[in-house]
């Protein structure tokens, strides 16, 4: 223990007589262990403790297929039978999200609320913090009026105070307050602030109707020792039962781990991000290896010296290595402070392209700081571990001699600090391709065809309370004034309602049976369903192909009518008219709760539309007018303005039109259409930053650790580079010669890094889009700025070597 004492306070005291070194070492160190602890904090909180939930892994999440074979959402007769008839799982649940109209205070607001169905606190695992929760009985028909409200909601409503037993008005509805959540439970976003009770709002939904969506998401939690492969058997097994019963085909589902579905493909791209920072760090760990190999140089007689003093090689190499690992502490503490400073820039960046909830928990917690202190000590031991073996094998007869110039050849100990400066250089190489490959990506994002117009276009919501407007008859008139009044508004060159925005990330989707298709279960199809008002097409900028569009007869009473989208005319009725055909749709709900067969004929047919996401082809895709609508809607629509200038301006001119009609309906996720575009590419976006980011620094590293080992051996070569100027080699010669070393191992390190990157971009090549992984003048035009930033570095030490005195060197001599 006296030993490593002394170890250390010889340490430190060496590393204090060299504060620019020391300086230089701990912040290359503390940059590399900083970016990929940042990055590790959103690895943890998505992917190693993503949700706040007792076992997770043992929680499922039902994919239903309905028998047309598309995804619908869980009714709630599936749910009540897959719960009471399995074998394999301890307790099932669903559960909706709606927004609601927070009503009672200052003004209205809009909430994110949570109908739960069965048991859902209790398959989640979670207690509350306050209260109770609503047990599985008071989720079904006849539900009481109560809520269970989140930590956050408490805060931001209650200030903290007492809540259970206080009242919620919600829609004109009051609800009882009977439970607070701890603070880290957010699910399944954290957005939702309270949570309902589904049986409450049995009047407003298809309770009884199997093939009736809610937009019901389904959780189940295994029994243990229980698989997911049994546990599928026994939900099929009770799908063939229900179907024998029955006598017709049923929604069968397909289950999937909840993390799985939670994280989808963010997975993919963390753990890219984790391998390119991990980059970063082996390129600052090269960097400071090679500083400490020049150091070592510099104290080899020291070495010689100890060692004759009776100092064993262990002893020496101890030495060496606590140097290093004090240099990496230092780094690591430094790190921490980067790391703070790089979540808070990149939880911004990222904070589109992740859940909500996975995004309030990014931070230090204590995984991260236990990352942070097991790369610390990684790092100490690989940018350490050379310099120790090298002071370890110093010539201690030749070291001593009186005069001695060294106890080997000079390129022989360059040797190493060059091969690390390969490696940076190749390393870096890897990602300034990548960078530049996503960049190619996003921008072939940005300029694919939408099919519509995003400029100048204001958004916002509008909820209005069920309790006064239930019903499309008794909302409709309301939203009929507001877009009146809106479309009226200085700067307002036309406005629209909708009830889904393009690019929103959520969808209605309907089973139709197109004209000529037999009308049976298996040949319905899939599409994704609008309901609009005539305008929605002016607004959108979305082109008429065909036919025409919807005008002001199109209401009840009328003739049915819908517009198409050009893939399912070319689908459906190839090198025909599709103007004029009948659509049957397959089964729509209306106010009553019952069920009816609608016949639409197609009067037009409007460019394609990439409603769901840019980097997949437009799906097939019908609109109807909203005054045929019968009711399957849930009294929120989308108003839409088309502005002749900056359609933020529009806002209060908005929110004062619709206070003047009910103050009591809020105007809620105000925002352009351009904002809903721009988070469409947030997951490719984020991941080009954070590529160009660690490029960047790679870059930067690379040519740091090129000058400085270029400067090194300027310095080294001092008296052969006055020779040769003595003799008559002219100062472009001398460049060109010190120069050329340079360009030499910046050539071999991009050699290495254009057979490295093909692998890299393998990997990347599934989050491209129309981009070749293999693009030939992505990989020559970074090999050729890389070359000229690594000669660039080589050139200042070399030029500075001509700046020598050759009557100095010789009078040395």
């Amino acid at each position: 223990m006296d030993g490593f004492r002394q170890d250390l306070r010889f340490a430190f005291r060496s590393l204090r007589r060299r504060p620019g070194f020391t300086l230089v070492a701990v912040l290359t160190i503390a940059i590399g262990i900083g970016a990929n602890s940042a990055i590790f904090s959103v690895v943890d909180a998505v992917l190693i403790e993503p949700i706040p939930v007792h076992e997770p892994s043992r929680l499922l999440v039902p994919d239903v297929v309905a028998p047309t074979g598309f995804s619908i959402s869980l009714s709630i007769p599936n749910l009540v039978d897959w719960r009471d008839r399995n074998r394999t799982f301890a307790s099932f649940a669903s559960s909706s999200g709606r927004s609601r109209t927070l009503t009672g205070g200052d003004r209205a607001e809009v909430v994110r609320t949570r109908w739960i169905l069965g048991d859902f606190f209790e398959t989640l695992g979670v207690s509350p913090a306050q209260g109770r929760v609503i047990p599985a009985d008071e989720t079904f028909a006849g539900a009481p009026a109560v809520a269970v409200i989140t930590h956050g909601f408490w805060q931001r409503h209650f200030g903290g105070e007492r809540a259970l037993g206080e009242t919620l008005l919600l829609d004109d509805q009051p609800f009882t307050v009977v439970g607070v959540m701890p603070p880290s439970f957010r699910f399944p976003d954290a957005n939702t602030e309270i949570y309902l009770p589904m049986g409450f709002y049995q009047a407003q939904l298809c309770w009884d109707q199997r093939g009736c969506s809610q937009g019901a998401f389904g959780i189940g939690r295994l029994r243990d020792g229980v698989t997911i492969e049994a546990a599928q058997q026994d939900l099929d097994r009770i799908v063939r039962e229900i179907e024998e019963t029955e006598g017709q085909r049923v929604a069968r589902p397909v289950l999937e781990p909840l993390v799985d579905y939670y994280v989808g493909d963010i997975r993919r791209n963390l753990w890219l991000m984790m391998g390119a920072v991990g980059f970063v760090l082996l390129i600052a760990c090269a960097n400071v290896a090679s500083l400490t190999l020049a150091r070592g140089e510099a104290r080899r007689r020291e070495v010689a010296l100890r060692s004759s003093l009776g100092a064993g090689r262990g002893r020496v190499m101890r030495q060496f290595l606590t140097e290093s690992m004090v240099l990496a502490a230092l780094g690591g503490v430094v790190g921490l402070g980067v790391a703070w400073l790089g979540i808070r820039a990149l939880v911004p960046v990222v904070a589109d392209s992740l859940p909500s909830a996975l995004t309030a928990r990014i931070g230090l917690d204590p995984t991260v700081l236990i990352f942070t202190a097991v790369a610390t000590l990684v790092a100490g031991v690989v940018f350490g571990i050379a310099p120790t073996l090298r002071a370890s094998r110093t010539d201690l007869v030749g070291e001593l001699k009186e005069g001695s110039r060294g106890g080997g050849s000079g390129r022989n100990r360059n040797a190493l600090r060059s091969a690390l400066v390969v490696a940076e250089v190749a390393l870096s190489l890897v990602l300034l391709i990548g960078a530049g490959l996503m960049i190619q990506s996003i921008r072939q994002l940005r300029h694919v065809d939408k099919g519509f117009a995003e400029d100048n276009l204001f958004t916002a919501e509008v909820p209005l309370p069920r309790a006064r407007y239930d019903g499309r008859d008794a909302a409709w008139p309301f939203f009929r004034e507001l877009h009146r009044r809106v479309a009226a508004l200085p700067g307002v060159e036309r406005a629209s309602l909708t009830q889904i925005l393009p690019l929103e990330g959520s969808s209605w989707e309907q089973g139709i049976y197109p004209e000529g298709v037999e009308y049976t279960q298996d040949n319905v199809q899939s599409v994704l369903y609008y309901m609009v008002t005539p305008e929605h097409f002016d607004v959108f900028q979305i082109p008429l192909l065909a036919g025409r569009g919807f005008e002001a007869q199109d209401r009840d009473g009328g003739d049915r009518v819908a517009i198409i989208d050009e893939t399912m005319a070319e689908r459906f009725w190839p090198g025909e008219s599709a103007i004029g055909r009948r659509v049957t749709f397959e089964s729509t709900t209306d106010d009553a709760g019952e069920t009816e067969r609608i016949f639409r004929t197609v009067v037009g047919v409007v460019k394609n539309v990439r409603h769901y996401e840019l980097e997949n082809a437009a799906r097939i895709t019908i609109y109807v007018p909203f005054e045929q609508t019968n009711g399957n809607w849930t009294g929120t629509l989308k108003l839409v303005a088309a502005t002749s200038g900056d359609p933020t301006l529009l806002t209060d001119a908005v929110r004062r039109e619709l206070s003047a009609l009910d103050p009591e309906v809020p105007l809620a996720e105000v925002q352009t259409m351009e904002t809903v575009v721009d988070q469409a590419m947030s997951g490719p976006r984020a991941l080009g930053t954070l590529l160009g980011v660690f490029a960047a620094v790679a870059l930067g590293l690379s040519a740091i650790g090129l000058f400085g080992l270029m400067s090194y051996i300027v310095a080294q070569s001092f008296r052969e580079i006055g020779i040769r100027m003595a003799l008559g080699a002219s100062a472009g010669r001398v460049v060109t010669t010190i120069s050329g070393q340079g360009l030499r191992l910046a050539a071999l390190g991009v050699g290495l890094g254009l057979a490295a990157a093909v692998v890299f971009t393998r990997l990347l090549g599934t989050v491209l889009y129309e981009v070749d992984p293999m693009h030939l003048g992505t990989f020559a035009a970074f090999s050729l700025f890389l070359l000229a930033v690594a000669g660039a570095a080589a050139w200042i030490p070399a030029r500075r070597a001509t700046r020598i005195d050759p009557g100095i060197v010789l009078r040395q001599d």
